[in-house]
């Protein structure tokens, strides 16, 4: 992410300032940045701003083998303009222009010039301050005014959690000097206890390796930012876009059987609840069939191949929820659950779920069998059956799902989030091409939404089902 990540504080001596910057390098090496020369000229006398890194003074980096990106903390930041951009920000994070009485708050500000910057201000405890606390800021400084704003909750997030451990190390440390001297005797003793000059992070949270964890909290967000949330290019608000609901699709979308409705709103209040969200993710289709079946299943549900589910109602229903969510809310009406007749197999219905005594056809190139087992072969309890092969080049839908399913850093719910993310982004991909009025409207609007030859089966699949 092409970001620049600082810790900023209200120093009592020099006012505001960035005190710890932290910022992605990918062409420039680390030897030829001349890191002594800009921190010794940066140095300052008080103990807040001067302080030390641990054995290698100037800076701290580490590097991420599979992007070639490395990431560089610093005093201040390594690069010349950039510096002075971030001192700008510091200033204006820290500001009287924003309530101080308001703590934990995050703030976006700036424009083409200056860099758009969005900042999260906060108190760190200190009985040796005025106000027995100091202010600090976390900015995330960028030239991308909207893809801050659209990175903005994923953000706040995790720098919310960044500020929250330094000020639970500055609390415990705040705790134990009250318990050696109240501020009630301080008072009566008439001594002065308050400094000229601001103490450092590392005395406040009592945390010897403090900023190596702060690098190490600021390098995976420029981290995650660069892998996981990527630019797109959208049209605004068309037309002909259907309204985004935000709520669970209607009951009508799902076809059931009637004798299976009790198990099913069982289920359904469920899903909602956070201990079983793991049930209704993606992940749980992969833990039902071994790992390269997963990829089969999801290629033949988001092209249209017939996928047959056979088994007892109880435990296929899971399954049929999870597959659901690899199809736009318009084509749930292709489900059919725990089908009670033969012709629905023979019908529309693209996925179907059907008990053990309904014969079903045998497993062809349009026809994709998952049969639940009675007992376990092989340490597996389905037999899945599909004589077709997927192709050398898998449509971009689906590899950013299968990576997303890899991720470990994602949740259940955070994988299910960016699941309907991506089905919604390649709907309305098939919905503006379905509105194209030629075939040479056509072929540049693919240029633009960037579909590939590969994602050409997907998109005959769904705009022939979305309109």
């Amino acid at each position: 992410m092409n970001a620049v990540i600082a810790l900023c504080h209200f120093c009592e001596a020099h006012g505001p300032c960035a005190i710890f910057c932290t910022q992605t390098l990918r062409d420039t090496k680390i030897e030829e940045l001349p890191l002594e020369q800009n921190q010794s000229q940066s140095q300052k006398t008080c103990s807040a701003c001067n302080y030390s890194m641990g054995r290698n003074n100037s800076g701290i980096y580490s590097k991420d083998t599979e992007s070639g990106a490395t990431f560089v903390s610093t005093r201040v930041a390594v690069l010349t303009e950039v510096a002075t951009l971030v001192k700008q920000a510091a200033v204006l994070s820290l500001s009287n222009g924003i309530d101080s009485n308001k703590d934990g708050e995050f703030v976006f500000f700036g424009d083409s010039t200056r860099g758009h910057i969005l900042s999260h201000k906060f108190r760190v405890g200190d009985m040796q301050a005025r106000g027995y606390f100091q202010l600090y800021s976390i900015i995330v400084l960028m030239k991308d005014k909207y893809f801050l704003l659209n990175t903005k909750p994923f953000l706040a997030e995790h720098l919310k959690k960044v500020s929250s451990e330094l000020q639970a190390g500055a609390n415990k440390t705040k705790e134990a000097e009250e318990r050696r001297q109240s501020e009630r005797q301080r008072r009566l003793s008439g001594v002065p206890f308050l400094m000229h000059s601001s103490r450092s992070l590392l005395e406040l949270t009592g945390e010897e390796n403090v900023f190596a964890q702060l690098h190490s909290h600021f390098s995976w967000l420029l981290l995650a930012g660069s892998r996981f949330l990527t630019e797109h290019v959208t049209f605004g608000n068309l037309p002909w876009l259907p309204h985004q609901s935000s709520g669970r699709p209607p009951a009508q979308r799902l076809t059931y059987n009637s004798s299976t409705l009790p198990m099913i709103q069982k289920y359904e209040e469920s899903i909602d609840d956070p201990d079983q969200e793991e049930f209704f993710s993606l992940r749980h289709i992969k833990k039902v069939v071994r790992k390269e079946e997963f990829a089969t299943v999801c290629y033949c549900a988001l092209t249209g191949v017939k996928i047959i589910v056979r088994g007892a109602p109880e435990r296929t229903f899971r399954f049929m929820v999870c597959l659901k969510k690899l199809l736009p809310e318009p084509m749930h009406n292709l489900m059919r659950i725990d089908a009670q007749h033969q012709h629905s197999i023979s019908s529309e219905y693209k996925i179907i779920s059907v008990s053990n005594d309904i014969a079903v056809p045998i497993a062809s190139a349009s026809v994709f069998r998952i049969d639940f087992l009675d007992k376990q072969v092989n340490g597996h309890e389905v037999s899945v059956k599909w004589p077709g092969e997927l192709p050398r080049k898998l449509p971009d839908l689906m590899v950013k799902l299968l990576k997303a399913v890899e991720e470990k850093n994602f949740t259940e719910l955070v994988l299910n989030k960016q699941t309907k993310v991506l089905i919604e982004e390649w709907k309305n991909k098939a919905t503006c091409l379905n509105h194209a009025k030629s075939s040479s409207v056509q072929v540049k609007l693919k240029k633009v939404l960037g579909v590939q030859p590969q994602d050409q089966p997907l998109i005959n699949y769904w705009s022939t089902h979305l309109h």
